[in-house]
C-alpha cells in the first residue's frame, strides 16, 4: 500500500483508502473480485498493515482519481 490516491483516518488505527494493492494483500483478503491488479476502495488497519478489507474494485485509474476527488469534496479529507 505504498501508493494511494486517498487515505483518510476513520479511527486511531483504521483508514479508508483508494488506490492499488499488492498481490500479497489481494491473496490475504476474502474478496473474490480482488486479484491485486487495478485500483480498489479498501479499509486499512495500521495495527495489521497486511490485513485489509477490500470494499470495491474501481474500474480505472481515472475512476480512482475521480472517486478520491468526490470523497475529498464531501468532507472526507485527511
Amino acid at each position: 500500500m505504498e501508493e494511494y490516491y486517498f487515505d483518510v483516518p476513520l479511527s486511531n488505527s483504521r483508514s479508508l483508502c483508494v488506490g492499488p494493492i499488492t498481490r500479497e494483500e489481494a491473496t490475504a483478503t476474502s474478496a473474490a473480485f480482488c486479484d491485486g491488479l487495478g485500483y480498489y476502495l479498501y479499509l486499512a488497519d495500521a495495527a495489521n498493515p497486511h490485513a485489509i478489507e477490500v470494499l470495491a474494485r474501481i474500474a480505472s485509474e481515472e475512476a480512482a482519481l475521480r472517486l478520491s476527488a468526490v470523497l475529498k469534496r464531501f468532507g472526507a479529507s485527511p
